[in-house]
């Protein structure tokens, strides 16, 4: 056995089928982790600028447009959202509701959710914002794992709305 080890001449091609062998689950390795690190960063991108945006209805401070007039406070909002989302994700693919919840319902998940409206609500009103992305997948073999190669991220922040400044 020790003499197979030791002949070198009988050894040609260990190498080639060694990495044949071993290339397969190295790169999907570096790809899975490439992949879903850039899923994680959107997740994340995606759920700090809704808190960003929750943040703005907060007080209520309205936005200026391009030919500086004041925005509303609904289009405020989702102008926050989608500048600070825009560094990972192309924001015309991001949905976003702003709506109302009772006092008593302020703790429904967001997979109840059946709310389409976009309003800010008024002083005192607990609202909540509620952003969803369907994200793809880069790698077609990671992809397979979840239906149709997508994800949806959802993203939600709840906010009582204060004295609304003007």
């Amino acid at each position: 056995m020790m003499k197979i080890f030791r002949n070198k001449s009988g050894s040609k091609g260990v190498a080639a089928i060694e990495f044949a062998l071993v290339a397969p689950v190295f790169f999907l390795v570096v790809f899975a982790t490439v992949d879903f690190g850039w899923y994680f960063y959107v997740r994340h991108t995606i759920q700090a600028a809704t808190r960003e945006g929750t943040r703005l209805a907060l007080v209520g401070v309205p936005l200026k447009d391009q030919d500086n007039n004041e925005m509303t406070r609904e289009q405020s909002i989702i102008t926050t959202i989608q500048n600070q989302a825009a560094l990972a994700i192309d924001t015309t693919k991001l949905t976003i509701y702003i709506y109302p919840v009772d006092s008593a319902d302020y703790i429904t998940p967001a997979g109840s959710y059946t709310n389409t409206s976009v309003y800010a609500g008024q002083e005192g009103s607990y609202m909540r914002v509620h952003t969803l992305y369907t994200y793809h997948f880069l790698t077609p073999f990671i992809g397979k794992f979840f239906a149709g190669g997508t994800s949806v991220i959802e993203a939600n922040s709840l906010y009582r709305n204060e004295g609304v400044l003007q």
